[in-house]
């Protein structure tokens, strides 16, 4: 529960002061928009509504950022929302917004970046569900051959228990490959470094235990894509030589290692039709969704060891965007297209040209499009993302696309028509408005 003590003006006020004290000559209002937490806190300051006007040089602990630090241990552990715009003159006051499951925060101008109108909703992308295929293990996989591996590289490792694995495989739904099976069977936990060591070629992992949740939490949806932004704007390429599904994330991936910098080894479950049963993929902590190809089974990764991954396949039209610096049109859509960003071009974009396109995504800007209505007219558009302008254009004529699942807001507009959007949208699906605690400083 956020401190009682954040509503009061005292706590604010060398906030404030601080805020005050950065405004460039001639600036009439400062405005801080970011967001804290108990170590963390930061944002972006606008004077007199831009962002380019540098403030002016300031002490050491002076910055208003600096000013944050303790306030963020007031927040009760949870993130909160900050906005703070003060005058020359001296009147100010801070809006808070306490951290709510009907939107997420952004940075500095798109403070309040996404409005979930269905809760629990994943992107597309996220919710798509493996198909179990009829292939076979590859001929290379072999238990004995790992097992004699792992106790040659471990000798005094406990096995797992096999109750352990049973229970796991009971989770899965499924068997583990023979060879994943001897890997646990042998060390239930351990880093495996092969010889001769060489960093040109797949040089071993740690081995992630049955009871490592955090290591398996990682592969859930939420876990990669972060926030709705990131998340409803990735496309996964499939993979040309149909090994792997074309999926963000798949309940059939099973870790078993770890690479020591975030990346995991996963077994997979549910190949595509050209894969085979077991065979391991790589998930790179610094992508939101997919997995590459790696080996065709655990045994043939520890005695093969391949020295590269197999390279994505191309996004093709998939993902598109429109404007005059890409130089492509609406033309360029094609029925494959599941995200699209428009930008400024010479002409607004007509959106009437794509009714009946199957897009799940749009980012856009109101000003760069015409007829905004024809959202509607798009089936499949689960998140679309405009400047305040525009969401105010829809929620007055009724039009918001009724197929939303979540709403973002771009674009640095006026807080008090932010918020109102915000709640505009959220009552239009029948959910609780966001709070927003103002203390006039």
């Amino acid at each position: 529960m956020i401190d009682a003590s954040l509503s009061q003006a005292d706590a604010w006020r060398p906030f404030v002061t601080a805020l005050r004290n950065s405004m460039p000559p001639g600036a009439a209002e400062a405005e801080f928009r970011g967001t804290m937490a108990p170590g963390a806190f930061g944002g972006s300051i606008a004077y007199d509504g831009d962002h380019s006007l540098p403030g002016l040089r300031l002490e050491r602990g002076e910055r208003p950022t600096d000013m944050l630090r303790s306030l963020a241990g007031l927040t009760g552990g949870q993130t909160v929302a900050v906005r703070g715009v003060t005058t020359r003159s001296g009147s100010a006051v801070v809006s808070i917004v306490p951290s709510a499951p009907q939107v997420s925060f952004g940075m500095g101008s798109d403070l309040l970046e996404d409005v979930h109108l269905v809760a629990g909703a994943h992107p597309e992308p996220y919710r798509r569900e493996p198909v179990r295929h009829d292939v076979a293990l590859s001929a290379g996989a072999d238990a004995a051959t790992v097992t004699a591996l792992v106790r040659q590289l471990l000798p005094d490792a406990r096995p797992v228990d096999p109750s352990e694995l049973a229970a796991a495989e009971a989770d899965l739904g499924v068997a583990l490959p023979d060879d994943v099976r001897a890997l646990f069977l042998a060390a239930a936990e351990g880093t495996l470094v092969l010889q001769p060591a060489d960093r040109e070629l797949f040089y071993g992992l740690r081995i992630v235990p049955l009871a490592d949740a955090a290591a398996r939490a990682y592969l859930e949806p939420q876990a990669r894509y972060l926030s709705w932004t990131y998340g409803a704007t990735e496309v996964v390429a499939p993979d040309p030589h149909g090994r792997v599904q074309q999926l963000a994330a798949s309940s059939a991936w099973f870790v078993v290692g770890e690479d020591g910098g975030g990346n995991l080894y996963v077994v997979d479950l549910a190949p595509g039709p050209q894969g085979t049963f077991g065979q391991v993929l790589f998930v790179d902590h610094e992508m939101s969704a997919g997995a590459r190809w790696l080996a065709p089974s655990l045994t043939e990764l520890l005695t093969e060891r391949p020295a590269t991954l197999a390279k994505p396949g191309p996004e093709g039209e998939l993902l598109v965007r429109v404007g005059s610096r890409t130089g492509k049109t609406l033309a360029d859509v094609q029925p494959t297209t599941e995200v699209l960003y428009i930008g400024a071009a010479a002409v607004p974009c007509d959106l009437s040209a794509l009714a009946g396109h199957r897009l799940r995504t749009l980012v856009t800007e109101s000003a760069v499009v015409a007829n905004l209505p024809a959202t509607t007219e798009l089936p499949a558009l689960e998140y679309l993302r405009l400047d305040v302008v525009g969401w105010q254009q829809l929620l007055r004529a009724g039009q918001v696309p009724s197929t939303l699942l979540t709403a973002g807001l771009s674009g640095r507009a006026g807080w008090t028509d932010t918020v109102e959007v915000v709640n505009g949208l959220l009552a239009a699906w029948k959910r609780k408005p966001i709070q927003v605690i103002d203390v006039p400083v």
